[in-house]
């Protein structure tokens, strides 16, 4: 059994770059994967991209804040929706190779984490 890696995401604004993001996470070739999207009241279109990826994707849900809260508290309730026994932090316009989370994986060799 692969152990579940969340994959936390915060947003402001990102739509220029989300569904090409969202895309490299989707596609990753680990695959016991849940995505944690938390907008904070973005005023550009990213509510509609992440929403839209959440309809198509079960592993997705979507936060959305009605006000701007600021990184820190956007990310702090994102992390405490997370369940996976891994968390990975992912910037609105972060690429990902598609096999970012099975390398890191392969790299822990009884680490508490590793980063790129």
């Amino acid at each position: 059994m692969q152990p579940l890696v969340s994959i936390v995401i915060t947003t402001y604004n990102g739509g220029k770059y989300l569904a090409e993001q969202l895309d490299s996470i989707i596609g990753q070739t680990y695959h016991p994967l849940e995505l944690i999207i938390s907008d904070d009241a973005s005023s550009d279109n990213t509510l509609e991209i992440a929403q839209r990826y959440a309809a198509n994707d079960s592993r997705i849900t979507v936060i959305h804040h009605e006000s701007n809260v600021g990184l820190h508290a956007n990310l702090g309730g994102a992390l405490e929706r997370a369940s996976g026994e891994y968390i990975a932090i992912s910037d609105q316009d972060d690429i990902w190779r598609s096999d970012k989370i099975e390398k890191q994986l392969s790299l822990l060799h009884g680490a508490v984490g590793v980063y790129s």
